[in-house]
C-alpha cells in the first residue's frame, strides 16, 4: 500500500510546535501579576494624591480602609517577587549561588513584611517610624541585590542574552534615585516606579531563563 503525503498537521509535523499547556498556564499567569496586577493596584493605591509629596507608608495611617489596601499590595507585591526570584535561585548553577539568592529575597521579603506591620507614625513614634524606613529601603536594597546575582551568574555563561538586563537593572536604580532627589524624599512616584520596574524586570529574567522568550 502507497503512504499518502504527511499532512502539515500530522503528529510529526505538529509535535514541536506550541507550548506545553503547563508552560502556557505559567506564562498567563507571570504576565497577568506582573503586566496587570500588580501595576494596576499599585497605581490605584496612590490614587489621586500628590506623587512627590505624599508616600503609601503616610497614605496607610490616613484610615483603616488605606491601612489595610496597604497590607494588600505589600502581600501582593512581596508574593511576587518570592515565588518569582525564588524559582530564579533555583534554576542557578551551584549551590551556594542558589542559597545566597535565596536568602536575599527570603531577607527582603521578611524585612518588607516588619515594615507592613509598624505604621509609619513620626508624631507619636518616631523611633518606630524611622525602623519603618529603614525597613522598607531594606527591603527594596536586598530585592535589587538578589535580582543583581541572578544577572551576573547568568551573565557569565550567556553575556549577550542578560547583558542588556543588566543595563535595565541599572536603569532602574538610576530611575529611583532621580525620583527620590526631585522631591528630597521617598514619595508615590518612587514606589510606584520601582515596584512596577522591578516587577518587569523579574518576569522578563524568568521569562529568559526559562527559554519563552
Amino acid at each position: 500500500p502507497e503512504d499518502g503525503p504527511q499532512r502539515p498537521g500530522g503528529a510529526g509535523a505538529g509535535s514541536g510546535q506550541g507550548m506545553k499547556p503547563g508552560k502556557r498556564k505559567r506564562h498567563f499567569v507571570l504576565n497577568f501579576f506582573s503586566c496587570f496586577l500588580i501595576p494596576v493596584y499599585t497605581i490605584s493605591f496612590a490614587g489621586g494624591t500628590e506623587w512627590f509629596g505624599s508616600d503609601f507608608s503616610v497614605i496607610a495611617v490616613t484610615g483603616w480602609d488605606h491601612y489595610r489596601g496597604f497590607l494588600y499590595w505589600g502581600l501582593l507585591a512581596g508574593s511576587y517577587f518570592f515565588v518569582v526570584v525564588n524559582r530564579l535561585a533555583f534554576s542557578l548553577p551551584g549551590q551556594w549561588a542558589r542559597l545566597a539568592v535565596s536568602w536575599l529575597v527570603l531577607a527582603a521579603c521578611l524585612a518588607l513584611g516588619y515594615a507592613l506591620a509598624i505604621p509609619y507614625l513620626p508624631d507619636y513614634f518616631p523611633r518606630f517610624a524611622a525602623l519603618h524606613v529603614g525597613l522598607a529601603a531594606g527591603a527594596c536594597a536586598l530585592l535589587m541585590l538578589a535580582l543583581l546575582a541572578v544577572l551576573l551568574i547568568l551573565r557569565r555563561q550567556r553575556p549577550e542574552r542578560y547583558g542588556r538586563l543588566l543595563i535595565a537593572w541599572g536603569l532602574i536604580v538610576l530611575g529611583s534615585a532621580v525620583l527620590f532627589l526631585i522631591p528630597r524624599m521617598v514619595s508615590s512616584a518612587l514606589e510606584v516606579f520601582f515596584t512596577i520596574s522591578a516587577a518587569l524586570l523579574a518576569r522578563k529574567l524568568y521569562m529568559l531563563r526559562q527559554g519563552e522568550l
